[in-house]
């Protein structure tokens, strides 16, 4: 089947030998009651095929990968329909037990959530390995673990495997969790955003992962993704889900609605003048070293933002941008140098005018507050508001992120992935910051409610002042809205000026290498 569904159940047929998973007829819908959040979705999953899921945030795409593992997100219920992985029923606990692991593998928005924050890398790969294949002797585990690691192209030396989740980038976590899916080696794999949190090189180079492992043929993939020209080059069949719906099926390759763009012309979006690297004004930050204990992460740092400008912050994952986020947030001490703004330096403590929002969205959510509570604790406690002027202020913030009213009593774990992302930066703004450090924040979201983040974060500069850091894979995103840009590399900057020079003539390679992995250019060459 291919083209738009013209029923009220769109069943997707892959042709190809061996149906690994089939859905029947599945609706899920609020325990409470309430609209279905998927409805009468059917497909069906071949051996050797990758099937795309496509949609806006909270359309029901992570509900949809969760059901071929039989689970079902707190506070939904399911309704109807069946599910089938390598025939039998991922619902029943005895067969859920059977097929996790070894037959279906899966690999979350926030994989650092999944990894235990006690256990080293190292220890946390091994027992999966143990738990999920044939592997017994520890020479044969170690020699698996690393396998893993270099697979997903990292390193396998004693000193990564020793590291911590929180000594790890948005990247690398990625990555590590990606190494986990894979220890047992299973038929099916389902991954929500694997690229998320992955510059241009990295994400290529899963795509080609990805089609390694699945070249014996008797592998399956879904894919659920923001990105559809990365799903272009890996997915043979595209569906996409609208309100819970599939409202398109089986679009090949070459017909998946991949945005075109010749790039943002230079002298495009621009509010504010570009501030030489060593002018005190606004954030500055000098002669920075940090590290993750021993181990060294950011070198001899220096960087300027303007006051009410933006200046965006790139790299290859595992360069030191998410350290780098929290030292100008204040939540790294740094080893040595200085964080200053407007001249005087960083205070502590609630007089801190930099405020981030980080990537990891779960873990920097209370799972046990709901997003009202998240969003009240910052308005009464930090500015003092009443209870009433406190609740009318957070739907303003909720209406400005795009949310609507009924979030409010919801916690993270009942939120999609894109709804957490937009109640943090909801709650970060409660707090009135001078300066917003922005770590990935559009990693999680539909190209559309991407878009109308980043125009949010214009406006909120044009009228509030509001200075921003924004960390970034999305090269396109750092030409349309930041002034400056920062290449970092190894802990080092090695590139930093104007977007219309070192996006459109970068110097170092590894600002070109980036460049040459985007989707087309990102900034228009000068007349």
């Amino acid at each position: 089947m291919t083209g738009r569904a013209t029923t009220a159940r769109a069943a997707l047929r892959l042709p190809g030998e061996g149906t690994l998973a089939e859905i029947s007829g599945l609706t899920l819908g609020p325990a409470a009651g309430g609209p279905p959040v998927l409805h009468d979705v059917g497909l069906s999953l071949p051996r050797g095929r990758v099937l795309g899921v496509v949609g806006r945030s909270g359309s029901g795409k992570s509900s949809l990968a969760y059901s071929l593992l039989g689970h079902v997100r707190p506070g939904l219920e399911l309704r109807d329909g069946t599910v089938r992985v390598a025939g039998l029923d991922p619902f029943d606990g005895a067969n859920s037990r059977r097929l996790r692991g070894r037959t279906v593998s899966y690999l979350g928005q926030d994989p650092a959530a999944s990894l235990n924050p006690a256990l080293r890398i190292g220890t946390q790969i091994a027992e999966a390995v143990r738990l999920r294949s044939s592997a017994r002797r520890s020479a044969d585990v170690r020699a698996r673990v690393e396998e893993l690691l270099l697979s997903v192209r990292l390193p396998a030396d004693r000193a990564f495997l020793r590291r911590l989740p929180r000594q790890l980038s948005g990247g690398q976590a990625q990555r590590v969790g990606l190494a986990v899916a894979l220890a047992g080696r299973p038929s099916l794999l389902v991954l929500d955003e694997p690229t998320s949190g992955l510059d241009p090189v990295l994400a290529d180079g899963i795509r080609t992962l990805l089609a390694e492992v699945l070249s014996a043929g008797d592998r399956a993939a879904l894919l659920v993704s923001h990105d559809p020209a990365w799903l272009a080059t890996v997915a043979d069949e595209v569906i996409r889900l609208d309100c819970g719906r599939i409202v398109e099926g089986g679009l090949p390759k070459a017909s998946v609605p991949v945005p075109t763009s010749q790039g943002v012309p230079v002298g495009g979006p621009r509010t504010t003048a570009v501030g030489a690297e060593t002018d005190g004004g606004g954030l500055s930050l000098r002669s920075l070293y940090a590290a993750h204990g021993r181990v060294p992460v950011l070198h001899d740092v220096s960087l300027t933002v303007p006051e009410g400008s933006c200046t965006a912050v790139v790299g290859p994952s595992g360069s030191g941008k998410t350290t780098l986020a929290r030292c100008l947030a204040g939540l790294h001490p740094p080893a040595r140098g200085s964080v200053a703004w407007l001249h005087a330096d960083m205070p502590r403590g609630r007089g801190n005018p930099v405020h981030l929002v980080a990537q990891d969205v779960r873990g920097a959510l209370n799972p046990r507050e709901s997003a009202g509570d998240a969003l009240m604790r910052p308005l009464r406690g930090v500015r003092g508001r009443s209870a009433q002027e406190a609740s009318g202020r957070a739907l303003r913030l909720l209406g400005l992120v795009g949310l609507d009213a009924d979030v409010l009593p919801r916690r993270p774990g009942e939120l999609s992935g894109g709804q957490r992302q937009r109640v943090a930066l909801a709650r970060t703004l409660a707090a009135e910051p001078r300066v917003l450090v922005c770590d990935e924040i559009t990693s999680a979201l539909d190209p559309d409610t991407a878009g109308g983040v980043l125009k949010l974060l214009d406006s909120l500069r044009e009228t509030l002042g509001l200075t921003v850091v924004m960390v970034t894979h999305d090269l396109a995103a750092a030409a349309a809205h930041a002034e400056r840009v920062v290449v970092l590399d190894a802990g080092r900057v090695v590139e930093a000026g104007p977007v219309d020079r070192a996006l459109v003539a970068p110097e170092h390679p590894v600002t070109r290498a980036l460049l040459a992995c985007a989707d087309g250019p990102v900034l228009a060459a000068p007349q």
